[in-house]
């Protein structure tokens, strides 16, 4: 049996990416104030540095930076309260690194030591405290900010990097939409949240690279991070289902357990009080910022109620709990009733906005995990402003709210922080419904309105046919 090389003339070439200036109206309007819609220079036919990739990194680096500067005025005067509130430039960074035992040189889960974080979260803490100053000092909170900075650029750029990976050859200039994110710009210095969620988006990207190890292991790293990310291999398990594509589902999530155990296990061994301690607060909180469970407590505030404390924290508890159970049922029925086998991220966007919007609290970095999977599930300009105008209206009247606690003087009235919260649950609530809306109407899905396109980021679940559909009367 012979084989042929085919003639390099004969290959179709690779279908050109598509700038959103060409297909969305909205980019489209605004690009005129930059001279016009993308042309033929601008993507797979241009240089190199004007392809997707490039200009994303560049712009996501122009992002963190500006993020940086808004921070100018605690890292020259200190993180004092209400100060750093009143400023708008509060960060855990370097707050915790003198609050918690970690300025004394201690460990991540020794005696004295409070940082109520997953291994690998508390670990990283502990380790750039290790090259700073060991003094309760502006200097050494200035010291722990900027190495955490850098720490925290490299993750920025490694989720564009990832994201864009994610994308399909079509759609990478819709990385853009996360390199010029007010939430990257507000949120990125406030804790390290960015490094799970990196660790979580590469994860992704190697099963949308047919990698199930890498993302296995990658994403066992990010649970041992930060928790949520538990929820992605959740959406690649009812995909799995659904398509019947289940051995390379089945490696990653044994994979992700055994990661996560060989981080967890030698802490645990070592100090299981310690070890639980993030687990532990869980449990004890109450309502807390951004949550919809602290809206009882700010009706109590807005109506002059003394001693206002709004609901139990047991019953806090209780109802996120309760709440993300229903949530992920609602979410498990959707995927496998849906006409058309939904995208990954648009399962897991979904799985992870619940989470958010439904739990104890949803502070400003949270809104760093739904970032990545809001540009990939929901690839529109118009959904993507909303959002952002909600998140930074949010993050100017949460700070405001808490400086008020101290400073009566300056406070936010209960009722407007509430408004404001409301409709930063309004804006990802919209996000929410438009991939519904896309997932029952493949034909206004951007991406898979793109000529060629399935699921880029799915992996095995790629142009996969259904195995179980559950129909719903």
């Amino acid at each position: 049996m012979s084989t042929q090389t085919p003639d390099p003339a004969d290959v179709p070439a690779p279908a050109p990416s598509v700038p959103p200036t060409r297909v969305d109206p909205l980019a489209r309007a605004g690009s005129e104030v930059l001279g016009g819609p993308a042309g033929r220079r601008l993507g797979g036919d241009g240089p190199w540095w004007v392809r997707a990739l490039p200009v994303s990194v560049l712009l996501a680096a122009v992002a963190f930076a500006v993020g940086a500067v808004t921070k100018h005025h605690c890292r020259a005067q200190g993180w004092n309260s209400p100060d750093q509130f009143v400023h708008a430039c509060y960060s855990d960074l370097p707050v915790v690194y003198t609050s918690s035992g970690l300025a004394s040189g201690l460990g991540p889960y020794a005696d004295g030591v409070s940082l109520d974080q997953p291994p690998v979260t508390a670990v990283l803490a502990w380790l750039v405290a290790r090259v700073v100053p060991h003094e309760v000092t502006v200097a050494a909170q200035r010291a722990y900010f900027d190495v955490a900075a850098v720490l925290l650029l490299l993750a920025a750029l490694t989720v564009v990097v990832a994201v864009r990976a994610m994308t399909g050859r079509r759609r990478g200039w819709d990385t853009v939409l996360l390199a010029v994110s007010p939430v990257l710009v507000l949120t990125s210095l406030l804790s390290f949240d960015l490094v799970a969620v990196a660790l979580a988006t590469a994860g992704l990207a190697c099963w949308a690279r047919r990698r199930p190890v890498a993302a296995g292991v990658l994403l066992g790293l990010a649970v041992a991070a930060r928790t949520y990310p538990v929820l992605l291999l959740v959406a690649i398990v009812l995909l799995a289902v659904r398509s019947g594509r289940r051995r390379a589902a089945g490696v990653t999530v044994a994979v992700a357990a055994g990661a996560w155990a060989a981080v967890n296990v030698p802490f645990a061994l070592a100090d299981a009080d310690a070890w639980a301690g993030f687990a532990g607060a869980f449990l004890a909180q109450r309502a807390g910022y951004g949550s919809p469970w602290v809206l009882p407590q700010l009706v109590q505030q807005a109506v002059g109620a003394s001693g206002a404390t709004g609901l139990p924290g047991g019953a806090v508890v209780v109802l996120t709990l309760g709440a993300w159970v229903v949530w992920t049922l609602l979410v498990a029925v959707f995927v496998l009733w849906a006409p058309r086998r939904p995208r990954l991220v648009q399962v897991a966007f979904l799985l992870v906005a619940g989470c958010c919007v439904l739990g104890a609290a949803f502070p400003p970095q949270a809104s760093l995990w739904l970032l990545p999977l809001a540009v990939l599930a929901v690839p529109r300009w118009r959904d993507h402003l909303l959002w952002w105008a909600a998140e930074a209206a949010y993050f100017g009247a949460v700070w405001a709210f808490i400086a008020g606690q101290a400073n009566t003087d300056r406070a936010l009235p209960p009722e407007l922080y509430a408004l404001v919260l409301l409709a930063r649950l309004a804006a990802v609530a919209w996000l929410v419904v438009q991939v519904v809306r896309d997932v029952r109407h493949p034909v206004d899905d951007p991406v898979r309105a793109t000529r060629g396109l399935d699921d880029p980021s799915g992996g095995d679940f790629d142009r996969a046919p259904d195995a179980l559909v559950v129909r719903v009367a």
